[in-house]
């Protein structure tokens, strides 16, 4: 889905636009990679895209209410709680009453549904790891300097943000 806040954001341009490029190229070529490792890890737990950003979400910020991740997810309030049903049905969540307000669950991951997670994680890095092992170290290096500079200037995603 397309971010309604960025759908009318002008193009990069400068610096901006010679990072999109690049980060374009290295997709193209390491891209398929990542993926099939992805998909491997979602067919490996039988789990489906939605439920695997659900996971990855409830690790980010739990206890989350059920509106909280269906904004998250965006997907629709009926979904999110079929889906967080099915999570707390294989045992990868857990949903408790809110001490706040009775009316409304809290979910969040249990141990074996944060144990997937870290299994997807470590996937997904060994990807990343196999595509970059004929690089020079001087040239990972460099990289790792200019995206750990890149990172620490972003902010937080919502889902992160302390405040």
């Amino acid at each position: 889905m397309t971010d309604p806040t960025q759908a009318n954001a002008p193009p990069p341009s400068g610096d901006a636009a010679r990072l999109t490029q690049a980060l374009r190229e290295l997709h193209r070529r390491i891209g398929a990679g990542v993926l099939r490792s992805m998909q491997g890890g979602l067919q490996d737990h039988d789990l489906t895209f939605a439920q695997m950003m659900a996971l990855h979400g409830l690790r980010a910020g739990a206890p989350l209410t059920v509106s909280a991740l269906a904004a998250q997810t965006r997907l629709s309030l009926p979904a999110t709680s079929h889906l967080v049903e099915r999570l707390v049905r294989r045992g990868l969540a857990e949903r408790r009453e809110n001490p706040d307000n009775r009316r409304e669950k809290l979910v969040a991951p249990t141990p074996a549904g944060l144990a997937v997670v870290s299994r997807m994680d470590t996937r997904f890095v060994e990807a990343y790891a196999g595509a970059f092992r004929s690089v020079p170290p001087p040239v990972l290096r460099a990289a790792a300097d200019a995206v750990q500079a890149l990172v620490a200037d972003l902010p937080l995603p919502s889902s992160e943000d302390p405040s």
